[in-house]
């Protein structure tokens, strides 16, 4: 089932891509992606054979005997050169036999996969949903207050900050309160003390600083401990498909794709703000201010566009930083996804399982940078065009 969705998925987007950007450049790419999918699948097979231990014996115990070694050693193809396991697993794969999960009672990893994907899937999608939320609106204003003047801190901001420490001391415990304060509050009026005060671009900028400065796994285990266990606004039951209910899949989800989404929007928003000043200082924008047009139209029609470039280049490649996340955040939220599941095969040497995996994950790799590749000659012809010579 699992490898009839990737092969649905792949028809679809070479038929998209075709009617969108031409057979040449559908050509390119998605040959271009069959290339990477074989570097990457066979890499990870010549790595996976230096890693100590022997999968049997590690699947076995160590009292296993030396017949029952031999089997399983037979079985899963391992006495065989590296080639003849990589075109073997090629082989099964492409047939639709991804294999077992050994220390499963040999249950079939397509069956594993059809659980645990949706889990991460859903995670990755909330995530980036947040992170764009966050970062886009943020990134905009950042870069309109770029150029203004540092103003002081406002007069305000002082007993804000104080009475929202206090709240978070009475809801949460002193010592998120004491965390907050030294992480955010200081390094902020710190920065902008340096500085000369703040203008709102110093302000978001520093905010951006400090929170890509932070762990996943410490903010994830900060707001674990804030949401779930001091004030058990967030229930750690577990992951709940929608079959189930939009309210319990949403309450099921969203704190740790909050976590996920937070850790990458410093990123984006960095990044955004960076485009947006620059095209904020380009001829058509002096034009466009002299037909009269507003702030906000010249923002969000001229700058906004061209600066999107980036943005989409790095949610791309961004892939592997969420896979990344998505192993620490399942691990502290107990969410049984993809990330975890990797983990568990990598203790237990089961190679075949973290092949496939890997390929999974290229996979999504792949076809989220050939979809950017499209919407790039949407958003910019001049990409087509280049491309094109």
């Amino acid at each position: 089932m699992v490898l009839v969705i990737i092969l649905v998925l792949f028809a679809l987007l070479a038929a998209w891509v075709v009617r969108v950007a031409g057979a040449r450049f559908a050509v390119k790419r998605l040959g271009g992606a069959v290339l990477i999918l074989v570097i990457v699948t066979f890499g990870t097979t010549l790595m996976l054979r230096q890693v100590p231990g022997d999968p049997c014996i590690t699947a076995l115990g160590t009292g296993a005997s030396d017949e029952a070694v031999a089997e399983c050693t037979s079985e899963r193809g391992l006495d065989d050169s590296v080639v003849e396991q990589y075109t073997g697993w090629v082989g099964d794969v492409v047939t639709g036999d991804l294999g077992f999960a050994f220390y499963k009672n040999r249950e079939p990893l397509s069956d594993v996969l059809e659980d645990r994907a949706p889990r991460t899937a859903w995670l990755f999608l909330y995530s980036q949903l947040i992170a764009l939320t966050v970062a886009v609106p943020l990134g905009i204003w950042a870069a309109y207050q770029s150029g203004r003047a540092p103003r002081g801190v406002p007069r305000w901001i002082l007993p804000v900050a104080i009475a929202a420490l206090l709240g978070v001391a009475v809801v949460g415990g002193w010592g998120i309160a004491g965390i907050l304060t030294v992480s955010v509050l200081v390094p902020i009026f710190v920065f902008n003390g340096i500085r000369g005060g703040p203008s709102g671009d110093s302000t978001v900028n520093t905010g951006a600083f400090v929170l890509l400065s932070i762990p996943v796994f410490v903010l994830g285990e900060t707001l674990r401990y804030f949401f779930a266990i001091k004030n058990d606004w967030y229930d750690l039951v577990g992951y709940s498909p929608w079959n189930e209910g939009v309210g319990a899949h949403i309450s099921s989800i969203w704190l740790p794709a909050l976590v996920l989404g937070l850790a990458v929007s410093p990123v984006y928003l960095r990044l955004l703000r960076a485009d947006m000043v620059q095209n904020l200082q380009q001829d058509f924008v002096a034009v466009a201010k002299a037909k009269g047009m507003s702030n906000r139209h010249i923002l969000l029609r001229h700058v906004l566009r061209p600066s999107t470039l980036t943005l989409l280049t790095v949610a791309g490649l961004n892939i592997a930083q969420l896979v990344n996340g998505a192993i620490v955040v399942e691990f502290i939220f107990d969410f049984d996804g993809v990330g975890s599941y990797l983990i568990e095969a990598v203790a237990r040497r089961e190679f075949f399982a973290v092949q496939t995996l890997v390929a999974l994950v290229a996979v999504l790799f792949v076809v989220t940078n050939t979809v950017i590749d499209v919407v790039y000659t949407t958003v910019d012809p001049r990409v087509r065009a280049e491309d094109e010579k």
